[in-house]
């Protein structure tokens, strides 16, 4: 933000000149964009920042810059392009762009679910890939978004609301996460907010905005809200509400699969998840299917700084299974038998430490890691808590996905939550340093084994009382199955 004295010289001079008028929040922002989208989709671009030094306004790549057409500063002068970028000096105070931008023909040439994607006349995009990065404010500017759309259009961020804006704070343009524009199937569902389904919380509701692009039936649109919805359930009751107060779920349409294929989450701005789905809906794939519990679960944590993919993705990875089998959608031996038939995987990352776990092994060795913090926290409280206690009471600390936080940081107030030191104490001893782990000990210390490609419990186990707790919860903890949308 800026200092106080000058956002008060400043904040006449934005009122006077920005359209369309509206409430300014207490905060003032750097920049306001207005977006008119029209049938394509297609935009006009109105920025405005406030500056009293010559700044640009700069495309993510050349990809965006071919489509930036017609740039011309508030005075109707034409701008030349340099470096893709566009330099302007401010007048009295404030620096104006305005521009139009084909974003059905952007997305066609990049067709990419990670980047932008066009779906009859529906685009996923990142912000970046239509909307200019100011340059010269000295920081991430705040960026408060006005969109006015043609009938039938919509427009979506996951960034947060302030009055009718979308503010983008603490965060670049490139990191903004995913809009989605154009002509789809767009509602808001009601979410229990953060840790608002502990025992003695105020009720507290969230919004997750569902954007199902262009190329679904009507039917299998509204199979496609059902598993939405029944997975923000199942999700619920893991983090004792949902993972975040504002998301953006958008659904991207393909023919090449009939059930579930890539998953993405973009969450520094505001979270966003795009997760690509057969055009042809196929109930039960879905349910079956790990990716939208994965990506959920990754807008429940903060984005983590130093070396720590392993701590995102192993999280992710462990916590899915238990969140549908907690469910009902999952037994707990089959949930054993994914954890012995793929940790594997990971076991051999902990000889060079899990600073160095590269691909796959972030998913697996991570997972690893989060099942002996579990073990341990359990073992370490006698069952009071668990993993969900040091993952949720983390985000209730306020280490929501929006955020970028040193692993230290998180890995205290993931501590602080269940009042032990295992966590950290586990990061000091597998992050940097080599050393082996023995599975088979490991596995058989819990008294989980494999035979004949079946699963075997063994109650005798030295670590099995805390073992039992670990899939289903603590006995006496009630659970909250979600039925499934067929008879049982």
């Amino acid at each position: 933000m800026l200092a106080y004295p000058m956002l008060l010289r400043l904040t006449l001079v934005l009122l006077a000149v920005s359209l369309p008028a509206f409430a300014q929040p207490a905060a003032v922002p750097d920049c306001t964009a207005n977006v008119v989208v029209t049938a394509g989709p297609r935009l006009d671009v109105t920025y405005r920042c406030r500056a009293t030094v010559p700044m640009a306004f700069s495309a993510e790549d050349a990809a965006v810059t071919r489509h930036v057409q017609d740039m011309r500063d508030g005075a109707g002068n034409k701008l030349v392009e340099n470096g893709e970028a566009w330099a302007i000096t401010p007048v009295n105070g404030l620096a104006e762009v305005r521009y139009r931008y084909d974003l059905a023909d952007y997305a066609r040439g990049v067709n990419s679910t990670s980047s932008a994607v066009l779906r009859g006349e529906s685009v996923l995009s990142g912000l970046s890939g239509w909307l200019l990065s100011p340059q010269g404010i000295g920081r991430a500017p705040v960026i408060d978004i006005h969109a006015q759309t043609a009938e039938g259009l919509s427009f979506a961020t996951g960034l947060p609301k302030v009055g009718d804006a979308w503010r983008l704070a603490n965060a670049s343009v490139s990191m903004a996460g995913y809009t989605a524009i154009g002509k789809y199937s767009l509602q808001e569902i009601a979410v229990p907010g953060p840790g608002s389904l502990r025992p003695g919380q105020p009720k507290k509701d969230g919004v997750l905005r569902l954007a199902i692009l262009d190329g679904i039936s009507a039917p299998g649109r509204a199979e496609l809200t059902d598993w939405v919805k029944r997975t923000v359930e199942a999700e619920s009751n893991y983090w004792q509400g949902f993972t975040t107060s504002s998301l953006l779920l958008t659904l991207v349409p393909t023919s090449s699969k009939r059930g579930v294929g890539f998953g993405r989450t973009e969450a520094p701005g505001g979270a966003t998840v795009m997760v690509e789905v057969g055009a042809d809906v196929d109930q039960r794939r879905l349910f079956n299917d790990w990716v939208l519990v994965h990506e959920m679960i990754h807008t429940g944590m903060p984005y983590l700084r130093g070396r720590a993919t392993w701590a995102m993705e192993g999280a992710a990875t462990y916590v899915e299974p238990i969140i549908r089998a907690r469910a009902g959608w999952k037994t707990e031996e089959a949930v054993w038998k994914e954890w012995m038939d793929n940790m594997p995987q990971g076991a051999s990352v902990f000889s060079k430490g899990l600073m160095n776990a590269d691909g796959r092994e972030s998913y697996w060795s991570g997972a690893l890691f989060y099942l002996m913090a579990d073990l341990g926290i359990r073992r370490e409280t006698r069952g009071e808590k668990g993993l969900e206690d040091c993952l949720g009471g983390a985000l209730w600390a306020g280490f929501a996905a929006s955020r970028n936080v040193r692993l230290p940081d998180y890995v205290a107030a993931c501590d602080s939550a269940t009042g032990t030191k295992v966590v950290g104490g586990l990061v000091d001893r597998y992050m940097a340093n080599p050393v082996p782990m023995d599975l088979a000990a490991f596995w058989k210390d819990l008294g989980v084994s494999q035979i004949g490609g079946r699963i075997a419990l063994d109650d005798s186990a030295p670590q099995a009382q805390w073992r039992k707790m670990i899939v289903m919860g603590p006995q006496g903890r009630a659970l909250k199955a979600v039925k499934l949308p067929w008879p049982s």
